[in-house]
């Protein structure tokens, strides 16, 4: 806890108010949960600079526990299992909502404790998995019970709590942790970052190539990794990757995927999709995608970081336009929906809670 100045009082009133205080501290930490894990390793005191300013921001997420959640696991395991009775038979979100979402009480309970702590509530999606939320660090460190503080970490100024985040035991089994409130996320980033957003002109990988992963052996380059890496693979059509899976003759039979929706994720939306697949498949011999077969979507409740060259749009255009492109090779009369956050930090997670 911050050292704060304390006026001297009578000896006897001050012992009886920290009696009081220490009881009630007592009753207070015994009432409440806590949740392991919520110290990142690199918060430690070697690396500890200062604490966190009260008044900074802080959005995050509180998730809860699935209702059935060892139900929902297996029942996830058995629709994806060729060899199950249940396999492709998937839920409704309506019918996964009413057998899993945590329940409308857990939800306004975890939502009342963080409006009585004074945050403001941003989002909550229709399956209940978590509430988002926005606050100061001091709300933070009140509510959660922990001091937030920032460290020095791999060149980067980061914040963390200095010891594990508690909730009301009430909240105990409804809790099941927090997104947000450390700055983990920051440090995962690419190896190659870009200075801007801007579409590239293109995507190509120079020679020599090889033919499949691991023909051709960079011998001629320093190791990589602790080992020799192999030239990139040259790509493969279209007709290469449907007879390779056996589809071709299914694809040309009218079984090309109409009447399915793929969901892809990635960060970012890049601008020029629809004309990069529009051409590839004009060059490769795919049909083009058809007005309202592709859309692409922000997923509700995200946070719009400050973008930073370490967020890399450009990577994530270009890992975009491969899959659209894969999934239209291989179903090119299926409805593709793309779900991209507006940053690569943890909106990733609520891209996918979106799907």
């Amino acid at each position: 806890m911050r050292n704060r100045s304390r006026f001297a009082a009578a000896a006897l009133l001050v012992a009886g108010i920290l009696v009081l205080a220490l009881a009630a501290d007592a009753g207070a930490r015994s009432a409440r949960a806590v949740l392991a894990g919520s110290v990142p390793p690199w918060a430690t005191a070697a690396n500890f600079k200062a604490a966190a300013s009260d008044q900074t921001e802080i959005g995050f997420r509180v998730y809860l526990n699935w209702r059935n959640a060892d139900q929902a696991v297996a029942l996830a395991r058995a629709v994806s299992d060729p060899s199950s009775a249940s396999y492709g038979h998937f839920l409704t979100p309506a019918e996964f909502r009413q057998q899993f979402a945590p329940t409308a009480t857990d939800l306004n309970a975890v939502r009342s404790w963080l409006a009585g702590r004074g945050f403001t509530i941003i989002y909550t999606p229709a399956n209940h998995h978590y509430v988002a939320a926005e606050g100061t660090v001091a709300e933070v460190e009140s509510a959660f019970g922990v001091q937030v503080n920032l460290y020095k970490y791999k060149g980067r100024l980061l914040r963390a709590p200095a010891s594990n985040l508690t909730v009301p035991a009430s909240l105990a089994d409804v809790v099941a942790g927090v997104v947000g409130i450390d700055q983990s996320a920051e440090l995962v980033h690419p190896d190659l970052v870009g200075a801007d957003a801007t579409p590239t002109p293109g995507f190509r990988n120079a020679q020599p190539w090889s033919l499949w992963w691991g023909q051709t052996m960079a011998t001629d380059l320093p190791p990589a990794y602790g080992a020799v890496q192999p030239y990139t693979v040259r790509g493969y059509t279209p007709a290469q990757l449907q007879g390779a899976y056996g589809v071709a003759d299914a694809i040309k039979a009218g079984n090309d995927g109409s009447g399915v929706t793929v969901a892809v994720i990635d960060a970012y939306a890049s601008p020029t999709i629809v004309y990069d697949v529009n051409r590839y498949s004009r060059e490769e011999g795919l049909p083009e995608l058809k007005p309202g077969q592709f859309k692409q979507v922000v997923a509700s409740g995200t946070y719009r970081v400050a973008e930073t060259p370490a967020q890399d749009p450009q990577g994530w255009y270009g890992e975009e336009t491969l899959d659209i492109e894969a999934v239209h090779t291989m179903a090119p009369g299926a409805t593709i929906v793309y779900v991209g956050p507006p940053n690569n930090y943890q909106d990733m997670d609520a891209a996918m809670n979106h799907v």
